[in-house]
């Protein structure tokens, strides 16, 4: 083989070494920055998917609060709604389509009891069903001020006595929503399970403690569904 053809060999087999080093170099940059996109849209989606949860069950807390103050703000169970009936209820809460608690930061609840009248012994008696829901149908552990993870929440009963103080000031500041360590339950408890950490929340309710004192105090559980008259109160959410 003469120094030409051994030349031009050297030469094609420098080409065919450039041309492979760059596409396996382009071949890795590829994969990295695939991977690191999967990544991201993996991250986007999680951080999407916790907003959702926590966007449909009305918790706030923790790093992605969706909410000024706890759900029961916002919610009349339907324990509540059968003191009056659903049509009723249904005609007053119609007129709460344009207002938002979060901007007249009154509680739904205060507004409920001041337009039908709702008395404190129908109210107790229908917090204990809303207990009893909660811990009978629901599997939650009724509590009263949550402090732990964000969707305990869903397990908070009322508190009659801040709320049939009528004062926006007291109630706003009970209800507000806090800073949560944990978003889930399941957080929460392998944390506490590790000694990483330990609960805050004291506020737990006992069903059946609930109970005996409102037989203690009105002689019976049942609720009374006759409603006095309503009050003049504007009805704002």
């Amino acid at each position: 083989m003469n120094k030409k053809n051994i030349l031009a060999f050297i030469s094609c087999f420098m080409i065919l070494f450039i041309l492979s080093a760059c596409s396996f170099y382009n071949n890795i940059n590829t994969n990295e920055t695939t991977e690191k996109t999967e990544n991201t849209i993996e991250e986007i989606e999680t951080t999407d998917v916790l907003n959702e949860m926590t966007s449909e069950n009305d918790v706030g807390g923790a790093s992605i609060s969706t909410r000024k103050y706890r759900v029961n703000y916002y919610d009349v169970p339907y324990q509540f709604v059968l003191i009056v009936g659903e049509d009723a209820f249904w005609e007053w809460d119609e007129t709460r389509d344009n207002e938002d608690p979060d901007e007249t930061n009154v509680m739904v609840m205060k507004n409920f009891i001041q337009h039908f009248n709702i008395t404190r012994e129908d109210f107790d008696k229908a917090n204990l069903e809303w207990t009893k829901t909660i811990f009978y149908e629901m599997g939650g552990k009724p509590v009263m001020n949550p402090k732990d993870f964000a969707n305990q929440e869903t397990d908070e009963s009322y508190n009659a006595d801040i709320i049939y103080t009528f004062d926006d000031e007291v109630i706003n500041n009970y209800y507000l929503s806090g800073y949560y360590p944990y978003i889930f339950e399941s957080d929460y408890e392998k944390a506490v399970e590790s000694g990483e950490y330990e609960t805050r929340t004291t506020d737990w309710v006992d069903v059946e403690a609930m109970e005996s004192e409102i037989i203690a105090k009105y002689g019976e559980t049942e609720i009374v569904t006759e409603v006095s008259e309503t009050t003049t109160v504007e009805a704002t959410k």
